[in-house]
């Protein structure tokens, strides 16, 4: 039972943490991962990131997706999908281009190992974006909505370029088949998230609400979250992402308002505390020394690039400068799917331990500064609007 005092712990630290950021007007979050670097191997080390921790943490992005799809509008995502395709190929391209620049002109890095740092770089994770924008009440805005469907469109991207690239990297003789092997899955999974998203959820939900067993409804969906969210990892999808698409599903019925209370109060009571705070928990200030330059340029080329990339993005689709920014940041912050790309990386011996653990800090910085900077522009956008 020696994992029960570790959980207490930070159940409670994250909620004083996120009350004294809330009351300095910072978003929540900041708290909650600055409760995993205060008290994880970077500064105290009293909490120790376990199995057990692990998979709190993993259950809590997948409630979070979860709940972002239940509180989505499918209209809305779709109609913004033009600008959300742009913003994705931006976010990959700009960041990918320039990791490669500095990787082989400044560390004479491999080709090999430059294309799969800037496939590192170019994957991003809104898990940490949805919470600022839902703190603020900003979810379901156009800039909200273009984040949403430029994630999903990353997610499909990367996966789609790393399969090309690892495929590249291995004998000729196996590239075919390993590349329709790797593609026709992520196919088969978005055919059958629209099908039973759209007839097999309703029903499924319709025949829970029959049942006279208590809270019959919350406990289906969250089945039905966990089934899906392990279906797209069987299928080589991230399982965030087939939370997302069952909430979506949800979010259509007539279920929505009741299971978002419901699904709400088990997320943020428990998982999604644990999820942000195994972020922090994956610092380690010991190997910051041993590639400082490499980490600090691959920080300001993922934030940057992400950045200029949503901007540039939303520009194109004739929104204003500030939707820009809000877009850009929305998008800095890297998660499992840049984890996915390196693991990936270090199989092949393409990057050592030492970038690794790099790219880990990178991943966590990024995913630190995205809400402030998220904030920042969200409420420069909130006065200029009450300005005008």
């Amino acid at each position: 039972m020696a994992y029960l005092l570790p959980l207490a712990f930070i159940i409670l630290l994250t909620k004083l943490f996120s009350h004294l950021f809330a009351r300095l007007n910072l978003p929540t979050v900041i708290g909650e991962l600055a409760v995993g670097v205060l008290f994880g191997p970077a500064c105290f080390n009293l909490i120790q990131s376990n199995d057990f921790i692990t998979s709190f943490a993993q259950l809590g992005v997948i409630f979070l997706m979860f709940m972002a799809g239940i509180e989505g509008d499918l209209s809305q995502l779709l109609k913004y999908w033009k600008p959300s395709l742009i913003v994705a190929t931006l976010g990959i391209i700009l960041p990918t281009l320039g990791a490669f620049f500095i990787c082989v002109t400044l560390f004479h890095f491999t080709v090999s190992t430059a294309i799969f740092i800037g496939l590192i770089l170019s994957a991003t994770s809104v898990s940490i974006s949805i919470q600022v924008l839902k703190e603020m009440d900003y979810l379901n805005t156009e800039e909200g909505m273009i984040i949403l469907g430029a994630a999903v469109a990353d997610d499909i991207i990367c996966v789609i370029l790393l399969g090309i690239f690892s495929s590249i990297m291995q004998p000729a003789s196996g590239q075919s088949l390993n590349l329709v092997n790797l593609i026709l899955p992520k196919l088969l999974f978005f055919i059958l998230a629209f099908v039973l998203g759209k007839w097999f959820v309703p029903l499924i939900l319709n025949l829970a609400k029959r049942l006279t067993a208590s809270e019959n409804i919350t406990s289906i969906a969250i089945t039905l979250c966990l089934l899906f969210a392990s279906l797209a990892t069987y299928l080589g999808m991230s399982d965030v992402l087939g939370a997302y698409f069952v909430g979506l599903a949800i979010s259509q019925t007539d279920y929505k308002n009741v299971l978002t209370e419901k699904i709400e109060t088990i997320g943020y009571s428990v998982f999604i505390p644990v999820f942000f705070v195994s972020i922090g928990l994956n610092i380690r200030l010991a190997h910051l020394q041993d590639n400082l330059s490499f980490i600090v340029l691959t920080i300001i080329i993922a934030i940057i690039g992400k950045q200029l990339g949503g901007w540039l993005g939303t520009r194109i689709c004739g929104l204003s400068s500030s939707a820009g920014h809000i877009v850009g940041a929305g998008m800095v912050s890297r998660g499992e799917m840049a984890l996915v790309v390196a693991q990936a990386a270090i199989n092949a011996h393409l990057i050592d331990d030492s970038h690794y653990t790099a790219m880990i800090i990178v991943t966590v910085v990024t995913t630190l500064i995205a809400p402030l900077l998220l904030k920042i522009f969200i409420m420069h956008q909130a006065q200029k609007m009450s300005t005008n």
